[in-house]
């Protein structure tokens, strides 16, 4: 008898301990979020939007930005400045304002970064922005399926 509340004991303990860490394996979503929309140069949105997924991206990663996603508009909105032809969207997370802040500063010192965004964007030629507007962001309440890290 003795034996078997024994190994019911440890069943017990070992699920708990399992429980516990299936949870902290868990990915954590970031909690601030920046909405960056681009306006590109006439006819260079998908150039841009190839420049992010051949190298920018992988640059941001590299630094702990979390990509959370990109997109291109299929209709535009006149009213928010939003031309479905030149427009390019896309979110950026991270675990805080102040980590957005030492984050993108070291993801913007990269070398790799001067060469592939800098330099271009620099040149009247090959630049692909017109404009970009950022918008800071976080989640709001418990019916959002992003929650903030604390």
């Amino acid at each position: 008898m003795v034996k078997w509340k024994v190994l019911a004991g440890l069943g017990l303990a070992f699920g708990v301990m399992g429980i516990g860490w299936g949870f902290a394996q868990q990915q954590k979503a970031p909690g601030f979020f920046e909405l960056r929309v681009y306006t590109a140069v006439p006819g260079k949105r998908d150039a841009l939007a190839a420049r992010f997924a051949n190298r920018t991206a992988a640059i941001y990663a590299r630094h702990g930005i979390t990509n959370v996603g990109y997109w291109i508009p299929i209709q535009g909105d006149p009213e928010l400045g939003i031309s479905a032809e030149n427009t390019f969207i896309y979110i950026r997370g991270y675990p805080s304002k102040g980590e957005r802040d030492k984050r993108l500063k070291a993801a913007h010192d990269d070398p790799e970064f001067n060469e592939v965004v800098l330099q271009q964007e620099t040149n009247p030629d090959t630049r692909l922005i017109v404009k970009s507007h950022n918008i800071d962001m976080v989640p709001s309440g418990t019916y959002t399926a992003i929650s903030i890290v604390k």
